[in-house]
């Protein structure tokens, strides 16, 4: 629930900014962070950064270029739901 409310500022965030790799690199920074602080082991922790940093500048790149179309909203919830969803597999 946090990272939804994390993300859904970030998304602001990138409207606001025309360089995704800002949100990107605050977005990874917390989820290490959060991972660490509720006792993930580190190697857990250390592997999903990566994936997290790429499935994430995917997300936010995606955002900036349908920006103003129709299609921005389908990046949105699909990234929501993505996000979302792998919060609750850890």
């Amino acid at each position: 629930m946090l990272s939804a409310l994390i993300l859904a500022a970030l998304v602001k965030l990138n409207l606001a900014i025309e360089k995704p790799m800002v949100p990107t690199i605050i977005f990874t920074l917390f989820v290490f962070v959060i991972g660490l602080l509720f006792g993930h082991p580190l190697i857990a922790v250390a592997i999903g950064a990566p994936i997290n940093f790429g499935l994430s500048f995917l997300f936010f790149w995606l955002l900036k270029r349908t920006e103003g179309q129709g299609s921005w909203w389908a990046v949105l919830f699909g990234g929501l739901i993505v996000f979302v969803g792998l919060s609750f597999i850890r």
